[in-house]
């Protein structure tokens, strides 16, 4: 997989989901906007920036070969990630995310390597996909799940009755350990559903309420 090819399926994941979704050339620049020299850690080409909706991401790969080219790797690509940040707007700055693509898999402690680069989350958050060599689109789907991305709630019906919703118990409970009777407790929450009142003229009912208790 190529970096061209990944960056390719992330903005037709994103523009699939309805967001706004272009190439940065100007998050991989190579100077900061008012300097004069290159300052970038990469070579030129080794990192793709990607604007979508409010969310600036630099897209590059990622060699799983051992823990020490991982640090030195990450070490350059969060220099990247500095001076892109140069070109971003401020409100956009928190929302920058590295999204990598492995170059293999399957090779050694590449697992571990790659939770080490997702839970550094140091300068940026980042997503390590790792291609495998079958079943391509569906794995990219799961990175892409991962990700702001992600639309979980589209995929399922909307459940209007949902026992979150149901708090009878929960309150009744609540009542009865801080001191009320079950029927007491009950009583004061049909009090409750009913009331319309302001809570200072709510608290006297139910006061008045519990003084009346047989």
């Amino acid at each position: 997989m190529t970096l061209t090819e990944f960056c390719d399926r992330v903005l037709d994941a994103a523009t699939g989901a309805g967001w706004t979704a272009n190439r940065v050339d100007d998050y991989a620049a190579r100077r900061f906007p008012s300097g004069d020299d290159e300052v970038s850690p990469l070579k030129s080409g080794e990192v793709v920036g990607l604007q979508l909706g409010d969310y600036p991401v630099l897209a590059a790969t990622l060699h799983l070969n051992d823990r020490a080219a991982l640090a030195a790797r990450l070490k350059s690509l969060h220099g990247q990630v500095v001076i892109a940040r140069a070109y971003m707007r401020p409100h956009e700055v928190i929302n920058t995310h590295l999204f990598l693509c492995a170059t293999e898999s399957g090779a050694g402690d590449w697992e571990s390597i790659v939770d080490i680069a997702e839970r550094d989350e140091s300068v940026c958050r980042k997503v390590v996909w790792v291609p495998p060599s079958e079943n391509v689109d569906q794995s990219f789907d799961a990175f892409v799940s991962r990700t702001f991305l992600a639309r979980p709630w589209e995929g399922g019906d909307a459940v209007l009755d949902a026992p979150l919703d149901h708090n009878r118990n929960v309150v009744k409970s609540a009542l009865v350990a801080a001191g009320l009777d079950a029927a007491m407790a009950v009583r004061w929450e049909q009090l409750v559903d009913k009331n319309t009142d302001d809570p200072d003229v709510l608290v006297e009912k139910l006061v008045a309420l519990m003084e009346a208790k047989p």
